[in-house]
């Protein structure tokens, strides 16, 4: 990783005196212009299952959708990139359709046709993802990898400074735009006396079966409007 680079970077984002929500927001806008993609997201997550993440920002609508769609089926770009703790490229999104079934047919819908994600991770410590995208088919150039990955580590940086605060688990500025999620999960969790991981599976499965929006699925829970069984 370029030093040089990782300065001329920090320059650009202009990183005094600001606090995690606005450099992270800085951090997917420059990804965007020096990565040559059309849209960015930031997305901060703890352990191997999806239970407990949020997105932190996010340019656009879509990089939203990308969102809620991997939440949805439990597959994709930023899903891997954060398992395995390496980057995930993929030019051409057409040829994902056997690695992701779920995902990849629902991008490529939204007009996506290359995703590309960045683990932001200390040693073995996994705290989320950058993740990247294009509606044009084709690979990050050199410089553009070479910046993501510098931009990355800045996002990296700006959550365990959140993280070192006073409070270290007062993550409040995270724009989670999910929360429904997260109510019904805790909600199948009471009434059907199984883990938040199982509850969410059983969320997934309902929504990815039904062909549902994942937070249309949870609001019906939340709403009484639905009421999962275990073997559903």
């Amino acid at each position: 990783m370029s030093t040089e680079r990782h300065v001329e970077l920090l320059g650009l984002l202009d990183t005094g005196n600001k606090d995690p929500a606005t450099l992270l927001r800085r951090v997917c806008s420059l990804s965007v212009e020096v990565c040559a993609v059309t849209g960015a997201a930031v997305t901060v997550q703890g352990g191997d299952d999806n239970t407990a993440q949020a997105v932190a920002c996010a340019t656009d609508g879509t990089s939203l959708v990308l969102d809620d769609l991997q939440r949805t089926v439990g597959e994709g770009p930023r899903l891997a990139a954060h398992k395995h703790g390496g980057p995930v490229l993929v030019a051409d999104l057409a040829a994902a359709g056997a690695r992701w079934p779920g995902f990849a047919p629902g991008a490529r819908a939204a007009g996506v046709a290359a995703v590309f994600s960045f683990p932001l991770r200390v040693g073995a410590v996994r705290l989320g993802t950058l993740d990247l995208y294009r509606t044009s088919t084709g690979s990050l150039s050199r410089a553009g990898l070479r910046d993501a990955l510098v931009l990355a580590d800045i996002a990296t940086h700006a959550v365990l400074d959140d993280l070192r605060s006073p409070d270290p688990m007062d993550i409040g500025w995270l724009s989670d735009v999910h929360p429904v999620v997260h109510q019904a999960t805790g909600a199948v969790t009471a009434q059907l006396d199984v883990s938040m991981r199982d509850a969410l599976l059983l969320i997934r499965a309902h929504a990815y079966a039904h062909q549902t929006p994942l937070d249309q699925v949870s609001r019906q829970i939340i709403d009484h409007q639905l009421r999962l069984k275990t073997g559903d």
